[in-house]
């Protein structure tokens, strides 16, 4: 195959795992606007609502557990199939509409985005490089205004049918998803495995040092942040009689975190010092002030903010601990950020749940959020900042693959380096043949 052929089939699969991972996540996502449904439609108390979240991270924090070794990267094309297969299992879960069956197809969707999560990672960058190393940040937020955001809108025009409409669609596109990944990932087969090998010298298993903490960190209270949003913002607002903000305010959130994402670069140029950190602390405050005083517009505002400082803390916090990093040891830090970050977030929600059966969500949800956002102005002091996300020299560290034109230049580097052994060889060859002749004379 050609070089412009190497390069569109490695541009097809970076598309199919960023698309994938987005796709996971639209189907993880969906659920939280639709908790309002069960809670009416099945009787679910609030420690129920939280089990559906917290369900969901714990199988997802086991797999991940498992998984956070770079050694499993090899194995990232069958596991991203494999992720798509069992988040199918899970539509038809949530298709049979009963409490246990809803329970078992969180399950489900923990054991998808487990097994997706750094294999979709490894993938992008052994296809495009470093501008893949976001693809887990990135696609959580695409991923979740995809699935929140038309969740949300099948829930207001289609009420207690969204659940089955929703899982129906969402299993049609994974299908299609599963037969054209099956395709690329075949024809990219021996690309793939020589990028996602595991470098000579690299360690067999992640050590955490204090400066990988310091990201670890700041990526869970951002992450613990617009988890309570996303999973408890419906039910608090139609809790409190809001319904604008019921519909929109997640929403907001959601696409405010995408678009900080996407505008990271440019970010990064103008104000590398952000860190994204005063923005969620702001929002909080604005969510908080719209509950007290009774004011929908602040509360928007509010969703915005903390949204947009969500977005890039997160992403800044993933793409600094994965910086010039192999795309083996790429998939393996993205699956344990999202481990860890996801855990802390599904602790703090159950909690919610359990304090909210004897205060109610409301106030017991507006507390976290307090603390989070003292979190955020605190994290200030170690927090990473965007300038911590830029690549150095990418030759400083040949994973096998960095860019479209990985594979091309990682043959030639194989060539260069059997051409070098092969020319010291026959150097040395005729330094023993000179130093026979001169004992025959």
């Amino acid at each position: 195959m050609g070089h412009s052929g190497s390069r569109r089939l490695a541009m097809a699969q970076a598309a199919f795992a960023a698309a994938s991972f987005a796709m996971l996540l639209a189907g993880t996502n969906s659920a939280y606007p639709m908790l309002p449904i069960f809670r009416d439609e099945l009787g679910m108390p609030p420690s129920v609502l939280s089990l559906t979240f917290s369900l969901y991270i714990a199988v997802f924090a086991v797999v991940l557990a498992v998984l956070a070794r770079p050694r499993w990267s090899r194995f990232a094309a069958p596991l991203l199939l494999a992720s798509l297969a069992a988040m199918l299992a899970c539509d038809v879960a949530v298709l049979l509409g009963t409490e246990s069956s809803i329970l078992i197809g969180r399950a489900l969707a923990g054991l998808s985005t487990g097994l997706g999560t750094g294999a979709a990672s490894a993938l992008m960058v052994a296809a495009i490089g470093a501008p893949g190393r976001a693809v887990t940040a990135t696609g959580n937020s695409v991923g979740a205004v995809l699935g929140a955001g038309s969740a949300q809108l099948l829930v207001s025009t289609l009420e207690t049918a969204a659940p089955a409409v929703f899982s129906i669609a969402h299993a049609a596109a994974l299908a299609l998803l599963l037969l054209a990944g099956g395709v690329v990932l075949r024809m990219r087969r021996a690309q793939n495995r020589a990028s996602l090998a595991v470098v000579a010298g690299e360690p067999a298993t992640l050590r955490i040092d204090r400066r990988a903490l310091r990201m670890i960190v700041t990526g869970s209270i951002a992450w613990i942040s617009v988890s309570i949003g996303t999973v408890l913002a419906a039910t608090i607002f139609n809790e409190l009689g809001q319904p604008a903000v019921q519909a929109w305010g997640p929403i907001t959130m959601l696409v405010a975190c995408a678009l900080a994402q996407f505008a990271s670069a440019p970010l990064t140029r103008h104000a590398p010092w952000a860190s994204g950190l005063v923005a969620i602390a702001t929002g909080i405050a604005c969510i908080g002030g719209a509950v007290a005083f009774d004011f929908a517009w602040l509360a928007l505002v509010g969703f915005a903010l903390l949204g947009a400082g969500v977005g890039t803390a997160h992403r800044m916090s993933l793409v600094a601990l994965t910086r010039d990093t192999s795309p083996a040891r790429q998939g393996a830090l993205a699956s344990l950020f999202a481990g860890v970050t996801y855990v802390a977030a599904a602790g703090v929600v159950l909690l919610i749940g359990w304090i909210g059966d004897t205060t109610g969500v409301v106030p017991a949800a507006l507390t976290a959020w307090a603390v989070c956002a003292a979190l955020s102005l605190l994290a200030l002091l170690w927090s990473p900042r965007l300038r911590d996300t830029v690549e150095h020299d990418a030759g400083e560290h040949d994973a096998g693959e960095h860019g479209p034109a990985g594979p091309a230049a990682a043959e030639r580097a194989a060539a260069g380096a059997r051409s070098a052994a092969g020319a010291g060889a026959a150097a040395h060859d005729a330094e023993l043949d000179d130093l026979g002749a001169e004992r025959r004379g």
